[in-house]
Protein backbone atom coordinates (compact mmCIF):
# COMPACT_ATOMS: atom_id res chain seq x y z
CA UNK A 1 0.00 0.00 0.00
CA UNK A 2 1.65 3.61 -0.92
CA UNK A 3 2.20 5.75 2.16
CA UNK A 4 -0.83 8.29 2.71
CA UNK A 5 0.08 11.54 3.96
CA UNK A 6 -2.10 12.11 7.18
CA UNK A 7 -1.61 16.24 6.73
CA UNK A 8 -3.61 16.00 3.57
CA UNK A 9 -6.83 14.57 5.03
CA UNK A 10 -6.83 17.23 7.93
CA UNK A 11 -8.50 20.44 8.05
CA UNK A 12 -7.25 23.83 8.65
CA UNK A 13 -8.40 24.18 12.26
CA UNK A 14 -6.47 20.34 12.91
CA UNK A 15 -3.42 21.53 11.41
CA UNK A 16 -3.12 24.41 13.37
CA UNK A 17 -3.98 22.10 16.35
CA UNK A 18 -1.20 20.03 15.00
CA UNK A 19 1.13 22.85 15.03
CA UNK A 20 0.47 23.22 18.51
CA UNK A 21 0.81 20.03 19.28
CA UNK A 22 4.54 20.14 17.56
CA UNK A 23 5.57 22.90 19.82
CA UNK A 24 4.50 21.07 22.52
CA UNK A 25 6.55 18.25 21.80
CA UNK A 26 9.73 21.05 21.45
CA UNK A 27 9.19 21.75 24.99
CA UNK A 28 9.03 18.14 26.48
CA UNK A 29 11.89 17.28 23.92
CA UNK A 30 13.97 19.77 25.89
CA UNK A 31 12.61 19.51 29.07
CA UNK A 32 12.99 15.46 29.35
CA UNK A 33 16.19 15.60 27.99
CA UNK A 34 18.17 17.76 29.87
CA UNK A 35 16.34 18.61 33.17
CA UNK A 36 17.44 15.55 35.58
CA UNK A 37 21.34 15.98 34.77
CA UNK A 38 20.39 19.46 34.68
CA UNK A 39 19.22 19.61 38.35
CA UNK A 40 21.70 17.35 39.63
CA UNK A 41 24.41 18.84 38.03
CA UNK A 42 24.04 22.17 38.13
CA UNK A 43 21.78 22.29 41.58
CA UNK A 44 22.62 19.10 43.53
CA UNK A 45 18.67 18.01 43.97
CA UNK A 46 18.06 15.09 45.92
CA UNK A 47 15.02 12.72 45.62
CA UNK A 48 13.18 14.46 48.27
CA UNK A 49 13.68 17.77 46.72
CA UNK A 50 12.35 17.04 43.96
CA UNK A 51 9.41 15.38 44.98
CA UNK A 52 8.30 18.27 47.05
CA UNK A 53 8.69 20.19 43.64
CA UNK A 54 7.25 17.71 41.70
CA UNK A 55 4.24 17.73 44.17
CA UNK A 56 3.62 21.61 43.24
CA UNK A 57 4.05 21.64 39.76
CA UNK A 58 1.29 18.85 39.92
CA UNK A 59 -1.26 21.39 42.19
CA UNK A 60 -2.03 23.49 39.39
CA UNK A 61 -3.89 20.24 37.91
CA UNK A 62 -5.87 19.68 40.73
CA UNK A 63 -7.41 23.44 40.30
CA UNK A 64 -7.87 22.42 36.78
CA UNK A 65 -11.62 22.29 36.93
CA UNK A 66 -12.18 25.42 38.62
CA UNK A 67 -9.80 27.13 36.24
CA UNK A 68 -12.15 25.47 32.92
CA UNK A 69 -15.08 26.48 35.15
CA UNK A 70 -14.62 30.37 34.98
CA UNK A 71 -13.49 30.16 31.03
CA UNK A 72 -15.79 27.72 29.57
CA UNK A 73 -17.48 30.78 27.90
CA UNK A 74 -14.01 31.66 26.46
CA UNK A 75 -12.94 30.65 23.17
CA UNK A 76 -10.72 27.14 23.59
CA UNK A 77 -8.03 28.35 21.01
CA UNK A 78 -7.42 31.88 23.00
CA UNK A 79 -7.27 29.69 26.00
CA UNK A 80 -4.84 27.09 24.27
CA UNK A 81 -2.86 29.95 23.03
CA UNK A 82 -2.33 31.66 25.90
CA UNK A 83 -1.81 27.73 27.81
CA UNK A 84 1.17 27.58 25.46
CA UNK A 85 2.78 30.66 26.11
CA UNK A 86 3.23 30.66 29.61
CA UNK A 87 4.79 27.56 29.35
CA UNK A 88 7.26 28.93 26.60
CA UNK A 89 7.95 31.80 29.06
CA UNK A 90 8.35 29.23 32.07
CA UNK A 91 11.32 26.80 30.62
CA UNK A 92 12.75 30.02 28.50
CA UNK A 93 13.12 31.03 32.58
CA UNK A 94 15.52 27.85 33.37
CA UNK A 95 18.06 29.63 31.69
CA UNK A 96 18.44 32.03 34.18
CA UNK A 97 17.69 29.06 37.00
CA UNK A 98 20.52 29.13 40.08
CA UNK A 99 18.85 27.66 43.31
CA UNK A 100 16.05 24.93 43.88
CA UNK A 101 13.71 27.23 45.00
CA UNK A 102 14.05 29.53 41.68
CA UNK A 103 13.30 26.20 39.92
CA UNK A 104 10.36 25.61 41.80
CA UNK A 105 8.61 28.57 40.88
CA UNK A 106 9.06 28.45 37.12
CA UNK A 107 7.94 24.83 37.63
CA UNK A 108 4.79 25.98 39.03
CA UNK A 109 4.75 28.83 36.40
CA UNK A 110 4.91 26.10 33.36
CA UNK A 111 2.72 23.64 34.77
CA UNK A 112 -0.12 26.69 35.19
CA UNK A 113 -0.29 26.89 31.18
CA UNK A 114 0.26 22.89 30.79
CA UNK A 115 -2.22 21.86 33.04
CA UNK A 116 -4.85 24.30 31.30
CA UNK A 117 -3.30 23.23 27.89
CA UNK A 118 -4.31 19.51 28.63
CA UNK A 119 -8.10 19.60 28.74
CA UNK A 120 -8.60 22.05 25.55
CA UNK A 121 -5.83 19.65 23.58
CA UNK A 122 -7.98 17.07 24.02
CA UNK A 123 -11.68 18.74 23.62
CA UNK A 124 -10.24 20.43 20.60
CA UNK A 125 -8.68 17.46 19.08
CA UNK A 126 -12.09 15.73 19.19
CA UNK A 127 -13.97 18.93 17.77
CA UNK A 128 -11.65 18.99 14.80
CA UNK A 129 -11.62 15.67 14.54
CA UNK A 130 -14.23 13.39 11.86
CA UNK A 131 -16.56 10.77 13.59
CA UNK A 132 -15.11 7.21 13.61
CA UNK A 133 -11.94 7.67 13.15
CA UNK A 134 -11.39 9.75 16.33
CA UNK A 135 -8.54 7.57 18.03
CA UNK A 136 -6.76 7.56 14.69
CA UNK A 137 -6.67 11.47 14.31
CA UNK A 138 -5.88 11.62 18.18
CA UNK A 139 -3.27 9.19 17.75
CA UNK A 140 -1.61 11.50 14.83
CA UNK A 141 -1.67 14.17 16.87
CA UNK A 142 0.43 11.93 19.49
CA UNK A 143 2.57 11.79 16.83
CA UNK A 144 3.23 14.92 15.37
CA UNK A 145 3.80 16.02 19.18
CA UNK A 146 6.55 13.15 19.41
CA UNK A 147 8.21 13.82 15.84
CA UNK A 148 9.02 17.02 17.14
CA UNK A 149 10.14 15.94 20.63
CA UNK A 150 12.72 13.72 18.37
CA UNK A 151 13.75 16.17 16.01
CA UNK A 152 14.47 18.43 19.39
CA UNK A 153 16.53 15.64 21.03
CA UNK A 154 18.58 15.35 17.82
CA UNK A 155 18.77 19.13 18.01
CA UNK A 156 20.31 18.95 21.48
CA UNK A 157 22.23 15.94 20.54
CA UNK A 158 24.05 18.35 18.13
CA UNK A 159 24.03 21.57 19.66
CA UNK A 160 24.74 21.08 23.29
CA UNK A 161 28.57 21.50 23.87
CA UNK A 162 27.36 24.79 21.66
CA UNK A 163 24.58 26.15 23.55
CA UNK A 164 24.46 24.36 26.96
CA UNK A 165 21.77 24.03 28.75
CA UNK A 166 20.48 27.44 28.46
CA UNK A 167 20.68 27.86 24.80
CA UNK A 168 18.38 25.18 24.63
CA UNK A 169 16.05 26.29 27.30
CA UNK A 170 15.65 29.78 25.28
CA UNK A 171 15.06 27.92 21.93
CA UNK A 172 12.51 25.55 23.30
CA UNK A 173 10.73 28.63 25.15
CA UNK A 174 10.53 30.54 21.22
CA UNK A 175 9.21 27.86 19.76
CA UNK A 176 6.39 27.06 22.18
CA UNK A 177 5.45 30.43 21.92
CA UNK A 178 4.60 30.23 18.38
CA UNK A 179 2.82 27.34 18.67
CA UNK A 180 0.81 29.10 20.73
CA UNK A 181 0.13 31.66 18.09
CA UNK A 182 -0.41 29.58 15.68
CA UNK A 183 -3.34 28.14 17.58
CA UNK A 184 -4.51 31.64 18.40
CA UNK A 185 -6.20 31.54 15.18
CA UNK A 186 -8.37 28.49 14.85
CA UNK A 187 -11.84 28.76 14.76
CA UNK A 188 -13.99 28.36 18.18
CA UNK A 189 -15.93 24.92 17.69
CA UNK A 190 -19.66 25.09 18.04
CA UNK A 191 -21.23 24.38 21.95
CA UNK A 192 -23.97 23.15 23.09
CA UNK A 193 -26.27 26.38 24.21
CA UNK A 194 -26.49 24.75 27.52
CA UNK A 195 -23.11 23.45 27.91
CA UNK A 196 -21.99 22.76 31.32
CA UNK A 197 -19.11 23.92 33.59
CA UNK A 198 -18.82 21.34 36.27
CA UNK A 199 -19.69 17.94 35.75
CA UNK A 200 -19.52 15.19 38.73
CA UNK A 201 -21.89 12.10 37.59
CA UNK A 202 -21.30 8.20 38.98
CA UNK A 203 -21.59 7.32 35.61
CA UNK A 204 -18.38 8.40 35.07
CA UNK A 205 -17.13 6.75 38.14
CA UNK A 206 -14.77 4.12 36.24
CA UNK A 207 -13.30 7.11 34.16
CA UNK A 208 -12.84 9.00 37.27
CA UNK A 209 -10.87 5.99 39.43
CA UNK A 210 -8.77 5.31 36.35
CA UNK A 211 -7.70 8.44 36.09
CA UNK A 212 -6.79 8.97 39.70
CA UNK A 213 -4.58 5.60 39.81
CA UNK A 214 -2.94 6.79 36.41
CA UNK A 215 -1.77 9.86 38.36
CA UNK A 216 -0.21 8.54 40.97
CA UNK A 217 1.49 5.42 38.57
CA UNK A 218 2.48 8.50 35.68
CA UNK A 219 4.06 10.90 38.11
CA UNK A 220 6.17 8.48 40.07
CA UNK A 221 7.61 7.35 36.87
CA UNK A 222 8.23 10.49 35.51
CA UNK A 223 9.60 11.77 38.27
CA UNK A 224 11.61 9.18 39.53
CA UNK A 225 12.44 7.25 36.41
CA UNK A 226 15.30 9.25 34.86
CA UNK A 227 16.05 10.85 37.82
CA UNK A 228 16.99 7.33 39.44
CA UNK A 229 19.08 6.48 36.31
CA UNK A 230 21.10 9.67 36.61
CA UNK A 231 20.94 9.78 40.57
CA UNK A 232 21.43 6.01 41.33
CA UNK A 233 23.02 4.37 37.99
CA UNK A 234 25.03 7.53 37.10
CA UNK A 235 23.91 7.71 33.76
CA UNK A 236 25.55 10.83 31.98
CA UNK A 237 24.16 13.52 29.57
CA UNK A 238 25.17 11.67 26.48
CA UNK A 239 23.34 8.71 27.21
CA UNK A 240 19.92 10.02 28.75
CA UNK A 241 20.08 12.14 25.29
CA UNK A 242 20.33 8.66 23.43
CA UNK A 243 18.01 6.62 25.23
CA UNK A 244 15.10 9.51 25.08
CA UNK A 245 15.95 9.50 21.39
CA UNK A 246 15.68 5.94 20.66
CA UNK A 247 12.36 6.73 23.18
CA UNK A 248 10.70 9.11 21.00
CA UNK A 249 11.69 7.17 17.99
CA UNK A 250 9.66 4.69 19.03
CA UNK A 251 6.32 6.08 19.52
CA UNK A 252 6.69 8.62 16.62
CA UNK A 253 6.42 5.26 14.50
CA UNK A 254 3.70 3.02 16.70
CA UNK A 255 1.32 5.91 18.03
CA UNK A 256 -0.87 5.91 14.76
CA UNK A 257 -1.05 2.30 14.91
CA UNK A 258 -2.00 2.95 18.85
CA UNK A 259 -4.88 5.18 17.58
CA UNK A 260 -6.32 2.65 15.02
CA UNK A 261 -6.12 -0.59 17.69
CA UNK A 262 -7.93 1.70 20.14
CA UNK A 263 -10.28 2.41 17.35
CA UNK A 264 -10.47 -1.73 15.96
CA UNK A 265 -9.97 -3.91 19.43
CA UNK A 266 -11.75 -1.25 21.91
CA UNK A 267 -10.71 0.47 24.90
CA UNK A 268 -10.92 -2.39 27.44
CA UNK A 269 -8.48 -4.76 25.99
CA UNK A 270 -6.14 -1.95 25.08
CA UNK A 271 -5.94 -0.77 28.47
CA UNK A 272 -5.86 -4.13 29.75
CA UNK A 273 -3.11 -4.94 28.13
CA UNK A 274 -1.36 -0.90 29.04
CA UNK A 275 -1.33 -1.90 32.75
CA UNK A 276 -0.13 -5.59 32.60
CA UNK A 277 3.09 -4.27 30.89
CA UNK A 278 3.23 -0.75 32.99
CA UNK A 279 3.26 -3.79 36.35
CA UNK A 280 6.18 -5.67 34.70
CA UNK A 281 8.33 -2.40 34.07
CA UNK A 282 7.67 -0.89 37.31
CA UNK A 283 8.90 -4.18 39.23
CA UNK A 284 11.42 -4.37 36.79
CA UNK A 285 12.92 -0.90 37.81
CA UNK A 286 12.75 -2.36 41.62
CA UNK A 287 14.90 -5.24 40.98
CA UNK A 288 17.32 -5.06 38.21
CA UNK A 289 20.63 -3.35 38.50
CA UNK A 290 21.86 -3.68 34.74
CA UNK A 291 21.82 -0.57 33.15
CA UNK A 292 21.23 -1.60 29.43
CA UNK A 293 17.95 -3.75 30.92
CA UNK A 294 16.54 -0.50 32.60
CA UNK A 295 17.25 1.63 29.16
CA UNK A 296 14.68 -0.96 27.45
CA UNK A 297 12.29 -0.79 30.54
CA UNK A 298 12.28 2.78 30.05
CA UNK A 299 11.28 2.43 26.51
CA UNK A 300 8.90 0.30 26.53
CA UNK A 301 6.76 2.29 29.66
CA UNK A 302 6.39 5.11 27.17
CA UNK A 303 6.04 2.51 23.83
CA UNK A 304 2.91 0.96 26.05
CA UNK A 305 1.30 3.91 27.83
CA UNK A 306 -1.57 4.40 25.13
CA UNK A 307 -3.87 4.77 28.31
CA UNK A 308 -4.79 8.34 27.51
CA UNK A 309 -6.03 7.82 23.96
CA UNK A 310 -8.08 4.79 25.25
CA UNK A 311 -9.82 6.84 27.86
CA UNK A 312 -10.61 9.71 26.00
CA UNK A 313 -12.16 7.72 23.29
CA UNK A 314 -14.31 5.89 25.78
CA UNK A 315 -15.51 9.00 27.57
CA UNK A 316 -16.28 10.70 23.99
CA UNK A 317 -18.87 7.17 23.54
CA UNK A 318 -20.31 8.02 27.25
CA UNK A 319 -20.65 11.31 27.32
CA UNK A 320 -23.55 13.84 26.08
CA UNK A 321 -21.37 16.51 24.05
CA UNK A 322 -22.89 19.29 26.58
CA UNK A 323 -20.49 17.33 29.45
CA UNK A 324 -17.72 16.22 27.23
CA UNK A 325 -15.24 19.56 28.09
CA UNK A 326 -16.20 19.80 31.69
CA UNK A 327 -15.42 16.27 32.12
CA UNK A 328 -12.34 15.78 30.23
CA UNK A 329 -11.39 18.56 32.64
CA UNK A 330 -12.67 16.88 35.62
CA UNK A 331 -10.36 13.96 34.59
CA UNK A 332 -7.83 15.80 34.58
CA UNK A 333 -8.59 16.85 38.36
CA UNK A 334 -8.81 13.63 39.43
CA UNK A 335 -5.68 12.27 37.65
CA UNK A 336 -3.83 14.96 39.99
CA UNK A 337 -5.82 15.00 43.47
CA UNK A 338 -3.27 11.68 44.15
CA UNK A 339 -0.62 13.15 41.48
CA UNK A 340 -0.06 16.09 44.17
CA UNK A 341 0.30 14.33 46.65
CA UNK A 342 2.52 10.95 44.81
CA UNK A 343 5.67 12.50 44.33
CA UNK A 344 6.40 14.37 47.85
CA UNK A 345 5.56 11.05 49.28
CA UNK A 346 7.64 9.07 46.96
CA UNK A 347 10.37 11.56 47.74
CA UNK A 348 10.33 11.13 51.46
CA UNK A 349 10.16 7.35 51.11
CA UNK A 350 13.23 7.15 48.76
CA UNK A 351 15.05 9.01 51.66
CA UNK A 352 13.79 6.33 54.11
CA UNK A 353 13.70 3.00 52.61
CA UNK A 354 15.39 3.33 49.04
CA UNK A 355 14.17 4.03 45.66
CA UNK A 356 13.06 0.26 45.49
CA UNK A 357 9.85 0.96 47.34
CA UNK A 358 8.66 3.80 44.88
CA UNK A 359 9.04 0.93 42.00
CA UNK A 360 7.05 -1.54 43.81
CA UNK A 361 4.33 0.61 44.51
CA UNK A 362 4.05 1.65 41.10
CA UNK A 363 3.90 -1.68 40.24
CA UNK A 364 0.83 -2.32 43.09
CA UNK A 365 -1.07 0.22 41.20
CA UNK A 366 -0.88 -0.79 37.81
CA UNK A 367 -2.36 -4.05 38.62
CA UNK A 368 -5.01 -2.44 40.96
CA UNK A 369 -5.39 -0.01 37.54
CA UNK A 370 -5.88 -3.37 35.52
CA UNK A 371 -8.51 -4.81 37.85
CA UNK A 372 -10.66 -1.52 37.15
CA UNK A 373 -10.15 -1.36 33.50
CA UNK A 374 -12.46 -4.25 33.31
CA UNK A 375 -15.34 -2.22 33.84
CA UNK A 376 -14.51 -0.07 30.99
CA UNK A 377 -17.55 -0.99 28.51
CA UNK A 378 -19.14 1.93 26.66
CA UNK A 379 -21.74 0.06 24.31
CA UNK A 380 -22.81 -1.85 27.64
CA UNK A 381 -22.93 1.32 29.35
CA UNK A 382 -25.21 2.88 27.06
CA UNK A 383 -27.11 0.03 26.38
CA UNK A 384 -27.92 -0.69 30.00
CA UNK A 385 -28.74 3.09 30.41
CA UNK A 386 -31.08 2.72 27.62
CA UNK A 387 -32.95 -0.34 29.17
CA UNK A 388 -33.40 1.43 31.98
CA UNK A 389 -34.85 4.76 30.22
CA UNK A 390 -37.37 2.00 28.45
CA UNK A 391 -38.45 0.46 31.85
CA UNK A 392 -38.84 3.66 33.38
CA UNK A 393 -41.17 4.61 30.99
CA UNK A 394 -43.27 1.33 30.50
CA UNK A 395 -43.51 2.23 34.55
CA UNK A 396 -44.99 5.25 33.88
Amino acid sequence: MAFQNPIREWNRDFRLLAAGMFSLGVYFGVRHTLFNNFIVERLGVEAHQLGLIESLREFPGFLNVIFIALIIRWSPPIVAAASLVVMGVAIAAYSEIHTVFQLGVFAVFGSLGFHSWLPMQQALGLAYSPPGDKGKWLGQLRSVSSASTLAMIGVCLLTFHFLQYEGLFLVAGAAVILGGLAISVASKPETQADQKSFVFRRRYWVYYALNVLQGVRRQMFITFAIFALVKVHGMPIETTMVLVLINQVLITVTSPSVGKLVDRLGERLMLSLSYVGLTLVFTGYAVIQDRPTLYVLFCLDNLIFFGPIAMTTYLHKITPPEELRPTLSMGVTMNHVAAVIGPFVGGLAWKAFGYEVIFFSGAAISALSLVMSQWVDPEGLLAREEEAAQSKEERA
